[in-house]
């Protein structure tokens, strides 16, 4: 499957409408790896100015997100899409709210930069902050990865999402544990400091959850089968059969 296989109908403006979908959903998933990775060097520089960047781009967000709703809204009012078509409406719509999540944990870590700088306290000094720039790291790689195969339409490495997805709930848990353990031995000031970092760190979290919610999504749009309820196993399993058809 190709985009090609959307702009194929008789109707121009519906060809025109579903590849406005495509556009507007990398265009967002664009502002939110921006957002990502401003949240990431204003965690390794304690940068007030990238952090306050992460917020205003927060409202463009929020805006691309309404756009894509409106735009799958008027498809289905006017144009009577295919089933087909009706299936990337329907990703689209999960993917932009997916998408307008992560930015929002992004925004709270850009927070956390926020009040430790008014702390005047380096992020550096805190311990685990290299867990939590690690989680956000690997979160935005994973969201150029699906990004990518949102705009090919594959599904290929979608296994590779899932599992990673997998492997960050580890490092996660790993997180915490050590997090635990150190929060009883820094000095008072940090303590509260400490416990925001924790908040943090399962903001960053939560960003992978949401690149792999994207990463089934595109499952769904190319083989119409909903992978959300399914198991890793299943999943694997799943594909392996799809692509040997």
């Amino acid at each position: 499957m190709d985009r090609k296989d959307f702009t194929s109908h008789i109707s121009g403006a519906l060809n025109q409408s579903l590849e406005e979908v495509f556009d507007h959903i990398l265009k967002m998933g664009g502002m939110v790896e921006k957002q990502i990775d401003c949240a990431i060097e204003a965690l390794q520089k304690s940068d007030k100015t990238l952090a306050n960047e992460v917020l205003n781009l927060d409202k463009d967000v929020n805006k691309q997100e309404v756009e894509v709703d409106t735009l799958c809204a008027r498809i289905v009012a006017r144009q009577q899409p295919t089933a087909l078509d009706l299936r990337l409406v329907l990703s689209a719509i999960r993917m932009a709210v997916d998408l307008e999540r992560m930015g929002d944990e992004a925004v709270k870590i850009a927070k956390f930069v926020l009040k430790m700088v008014e702390r005047d306290l380096s992020c550096n000094q805190l311990p685990g902050l290299s867990h939590l720039i690690e989680i956000s790291l690997r979160s935005s790689k994973m969201l150029r990865a699906v990004l990518d195969d949102f705009a090919r339409l594959n599904i290929e490495d979608a296994a590779k999402t899932i599992q990673e997805e997998e492997v960050l709930d580890e490092v996660y848990k790993n997180a915490l544990q050590a997090l635990e353990q150190d929060v009883m031995t820094v000095e008072s000031e940090q303590k509260v400091c400490v416990l925001e970092l924790i908040f943090a760190l399962r903001a960053a979290e939560r960003m992978s959850d949401h690149a792999r919610n994207i990463a089934e999504s595109i499952i769904y749009l190319v083989t119409g089968h909903d992978v959300r309820d399914m198991k890793e196993e299943e999943i694997f399993a799943f594909l392996k059969e799809f692509e040997a058809e």
